[in-house]
């Protein structure tokens, strides 16, 4: 399994030249889980399994699991060395070194002013990215302290996604997907359907909605369409010019052409 899961990184870190608004398949694996999470900057992967996080690279298997904080809600593994668990249901974020031993937790519930919230992402220095659906807003919030730093304006909706950089936010409601930076000033909003899968790498995005893949480089305002893929996309994750596609027990890759400026 690991022989496989590293020729399938390798090939997919291969630089592509081409120019264009296309799907080009790389190598694809079996991969028997709940839930594909991401292949992070050392080409570990990562994914949940009855709400078991396992981190696979080419010599070594890690798992981590907190069972008692319910459903592992999502997993985010922008920075490898401290990768963002959150657990919806129980209201609390774990924060992991890069072979899932525990460094420490915040539970929202219990904190001086605390909140509900649905979304946690990685932030920079010991900061998250979350969204509190008490005042239906995007926050940014020092762990270390226990504080918010950063208020950003209320939304019209909820957030059904939230996808980020250390510098950046995308945040996905109803009405579109909605650009921040992290001193809280609004960027652009993005009109697209609303969408549940996101994926960034370098501040280029991609979002799966009404069957169609979405793609917005890092260096230009307008979103592309990509070609239909005959696939039940079930999740989905950008590095760099390689896209990882997870449905029906297969890990997909694919090199991502980028579209040709007219």
């Amino acid at each position: 399994m690991h022989k496989l899961i590293y020729i399938l990184l390798f090939l997919a870190s291969i630089t592509a030249t081409s120019q264009s608004y296309s799907l080009e398949k790389i190598n694809e694996v079996t991969l028997d889980t709940d839930t594909f999470i991401a292949v992070d900057a050392f080409n570990a992967l990562y994914h949940i399994k009855g709400d078991i996080l396992y981190k696979t690279d080419v010599q070594n298997e890690y798992q981590f699991s907190a069972l008692q904080l319910g459903a592992l809600t999502s997993v985010d593994v922008l920075n490898p060395l401290r990768i963002t668990l959150f657990y919806e249901s129980s209201n609390t974020a774990v924060i992991l070194d890069n072979t899932l031993n525990e460094i420490t937790r915040v539970n929202f519930s219990t904190i001086e002013n605390f909140r509900n919230v649905s979304h946690v992402r990685t932030a920079s220095d010991r900061r998250f990215w979350i969204f509190n659906t008490d005042l239906q807003q995007l926050e940014i919030f020092d762990w270390n302290t226990q504080k918010v730093l950063t208020q950003f304006p209320p939304m019209a909706h909820n957030a059904t996604a939230l996808m980020t950089n250390f510098n950046f936010a995308w945040v996905s409601t109803k009405d579109g997907v909605f650009y921040y930076n992290n001193y809280g000033s609004f960027i652009e909003k993005i009109e697209s359907p609303e969408s549940q899968l996101m994926s960034q790498d370098k501040g280029a995005f991609i979002l799966y909605a009404d069957k169609k893949l979405y793609y917005k480089p890092n260096d230009t305002a307008a979103v592309g369409v990509i070609e239909t893929l005959d696939l039940s996309i079930k999740q989905l994750s950008l590095k760099g010019e390689s896209l990882y596609i997870y449905s029906d027990k297969k890990l997909t890759a694919f090199r991502l052409k980028l579209a040709k400026q007219p």
